[in-house]
């Protein structure tokens, strides 16, 4: 099951690394954090960078909670596990479904790649490809989505990478440069 951690924002990775030398060998499970990829422009050229897909959030994979809690509670660390009341909620299966769908092996986001008709947003490839519902906005000069999904018990926008390659309008049709 996976459960989420907040931590201080801007520490996430130092937390994490700090985690997993507690767990080490424990066999209690793993702690991650989710990212996406983006295409950013420097030195002349486009190159793909990940970000954190939930900044200030950790995410952990265990089947024994409990454990790891008392475990986290060595950390030197601000963590706190979510949840409702005085006890831990997993990600519910539909939230932990859409994840799934836009997460690789590697638990990152990558790069979606589509175009626009009119107002209309097709996804061509990549992890929202069938997913054009929950496309909120489109920055097309960042390359960026915000995709609107259920998280942590609430509606959350997040930001993902998208190239659209063709916008057209009409009778008329433009190729964007990449």
């Amino acid at each position: 099951m996976w459960y989420v951690m907040q931590v201080r924002t801007g520490n996430e990775e130092e937390t994490v690394s700090v985690i997993r030398q507690y767990a080490a060998g424990s066999g209690m499970g793993d702690c991650f954090l989710p990212k996406y990829e983006q295409k950013k422009k420097y030195a002349g050229a486009w190159h793909i960078v990940q970000a954190l897909l939930f900044p200030g959030y950790v995410f952990v994979e265990t089947e024994r909670i409990e454990k790891f809690y008392m475990m986290l509670k060595q950390v030197p660390k601000l963590t706190k596990i979510l949840g409702t009341g005085e006890k831990w909620t997993s990600i519910i299966d539909e939230d932990l479904r859409v994840l799934n769908k836009l997460l690789n092996g590697r638990r990152i986001v990558p790069m979606s790649a589509g175009y626009i008709e009119g107002d209309q947003v097709t996804i061509v490839e990549g992890p929202l490809k069938g997913l054009e519902t929950v496309i909120r906005r489109i920055d097309r000069h960042k390359k960026t989505a915000l995709v609107e999904m259920q998280m942590f018990g609430r509606q959350q926008e997040v930001q993902v990478g998208v190239e659209i390659v063709r916008k057209e309008r009409g009778d008329k049709q433009w190729l964007l440069q990449t």
